[in-house]
């Protein structure tokens, strides 16, 4: 079972990565969508599209697992960014712009005591 320390980083993970969803998803929901349902809902509905998959991926990770590890939360947010890269060309340039810059890790040191986190 979890920690209460364990526990509390998981959600501080989604609550970070959550941010970054809104912030990346609710740009381009205002562009399509501010034509027919005005920017504000357009935004809303590119942040739910976006967070269903995510759900959609927990849902049938908890079925399969009955657990949610921290790399199955940075592979629900992943997927999610990756499918909205393919049906967005802005975040698909986003997306492999940030991706070049940063290819090579091993000049990151961990400062964390965390022993997966050095994995």
């Amino acid at each position: 079972m979890w920690t209460g320390n364990q526990v509390i980083s998981k959600l501080k993970q989604i609550v970070v990565r959550s941010i970054g969803v809104v912030m990346f998803a609710f740009i381009p929901g205002m562009a399509v969508g501010g034509p027919t349902v005005g920017w504000f809902m357009g935004g809303l509905i590119g942040v739910a599209t976006v967070f269903s998959s995510i759900i959609i991926f927990f849902g049938v990770q908890l079925a399969w697992d009955a657990m949610i590890s921290d790399a199955d939360i940075e592979k629900g947010f992943r997927a999610a960014v990756a499918k909205q890269a393919s049906e967005n060309e802005e975040i698909r340039a986003a997306v492999e712009s940030q991706s070049k810059e940063y290819d090579d890790f091993d000049d990151i040191e961990f400062e964390d005591n965390d022993p997966d986190l050095a994995k």
